[in-house]
């Protein structure tokens, strides 16, 4: 398992040397690259580091996420953006092999992350069980356990604290999926209950409360939409959402500007990775012009012009983070992507300011994605190796590291850290 992509709390020393540490991935995956990030691709990163708006994007199952607006969110507009899938896909269909059951789940599980390892995306899950179809919310509530996936979706929205909710799906009753309505029935109690301390109490040990500013439905093909005006379901098409208080629209077409690739081409290599569902083989060309998406408020303050009017998406929310802003547009301004490890000084010591802003989730956040910065300026990349794929509880794990920098600032290993198990082995 590469843990490059997840360098979680580096015991970074004096500039010039660094602590490494390998972990074990949980319920969540960056979406960093499998290969070594191009010059390209660090400043892409370093944008988003610029930038502090937060979206989460919440359905029921893998490729039931809109890739185009999380490609657009992501890599776009620079926002730290995540999809949630309730389900890890157990009850589809398999055109590569015979897996089903929880069997496809994990090979689900992997497309899921691998399509955020291209869009920019970062990977959440529940426990909730992809049982087949289902006929309406209730059916599927009945199965669940509405109460542990409820609180699962309360858990992620409690560590991830995003500024702005969006569902797939309407809560309204509507002839579709009994697990797409059930899971925006949970996301809108889900948007009330996180900023409750008396929901989920138990949680609270290492989480806050967090109030999200607005959830929103993105309204798409097939899929019927809230209308705000009836609190009725309207005809699943974004052509037919009525402009009006509580609709944003926004073009979710465009570049990359970094890679200059279209945003259109990005989301389709991300769809494209859900291989056992047949995504990716054959279709129409991908259209890379216009693409207007419709936004439709459920819950929480409206918006006017922007799914983020009136959250401060600059450093400017955190106290003394002008000085952090200012350091980081210096870097990306000087940045040459042919040495990236040029800019290794200057983020190092971005680093340690980071450490003297006061202690917050967002603060923390931004330290393990300049982690993740550093790592890919210095070309160094961690594996974990394991001798067995399957194990139970209680059992010995024999696990290999293996480090490789590939730059000439000298690196050493001083400790590796196992978050879950809150175990430092120097």
């Amino acid at each position: 398992m590469t843990s490059s992509a997840l360098l979680r709390d580096t015991l970074w020393n004096v500039p010039f040397w660094a602590a490494l540490m390998a972990i074990l991935a949980g319920s969540s995956d960056v979406g960093s690259a499998a290969e070594p990030p191009t010059g390209a691709a660090i400043l892409q990163q370093l944008r988003s580091f610029a930038t502090m708006g937060s979206v989460l994007y919440i359905a029921a199952h893998p490729d039931d996420e809109n890739t185009q607006a999380i490609t657009y969110l992501a890599r776009g507009r620079g926002y730290r953006t995540a999809y949630l899938s309730l389900t890890r896909g157990d009850g589809g269909q398999n055109l590569l092999g015979p897996q089903l059951g929880e069997a496809l789940g994990v090979a689900r599980t992997q497309e899921l992350l691998a399509a955020r390892r291209v869009d920019g995306g970062r990977q959440y899950f529940t426990r909730a069980k992809d049982f087949g179809y289902s006929k309406n919310s209730e059916e599927t509530l009945s199965v669940w356990d509405r109460q542990t996936v409820l609180g699962d979706i309360v858990r992620v929205i409690r560590a991830f604290r995003p500024d702005v909710i969006i569902t797939r799906f309407s809560p309204n009753p509507a002839p579709t999926h009994g697990h797409h309505t059930a899971s925006a029935v949970l996301a809108v109690e889900a948007f009330r209950l996180a900023a409750d301390p008396a929901a989920f109490p138990e949680q609270l040990g290492t989480l806050r409360p967090w109030q999200a500013r607005r959830i929103v439905h993105n309204v798409g093909l097939g899929a019927a939409a809230a209308n705000p005006g009836a609190g009725m379901a309207v005809a699943g098409s974004p052509a037919n959402v009525p402009d009006g208080p509580g609709v944003v629209k926004v073009e979710v077409g465009g570049r990359d500007p970094v890679s200059g690739e279209s945003f259109a081409s990005i989301a389709a290599r991300s769809r494209g990775m859900h291989k056992t569902q047949g995504f990716g083989i054959g279709g129409p060309p991908v259209n890379e012009g216009s693409r207007i998406e419709p936004f439709v408020l459920l819950a929480g303050d409206a918006a006017a012009n922007d799914l983020l009017d009136g959250v401060d998406t600059t450093w400017n929310r955190v106290p003394g983070g002008a000085e952090i802003a200012r350091s980081i547009d210096e870097v990306i301004a000087r940045f040459n992507v042919q040495d990236a490890t040029a800019g290794v000084p200057a983020l190092l010591a971005i680093r340690r300011r980071l450490a003297a802003l006061p202690t917050d989730p967002l603060v923390s956040d931004k330290r393990e994605q300049l982690d993740r910065i550093i790592q890919a300026c210095l070309g160094l990349e961690v594996d974990t190796v394991v001798d067995r794929a399957e194990v139970v509880p209680g059992e010995d794990l024999k696990l290999r590291h293996t480090a490789v920098v590939r730059s000439r600032i000298p690196v050493r290993w001083t400790a590796v850290r196992y978050p879950s198990a809150h175990r430092v082995i120097n």
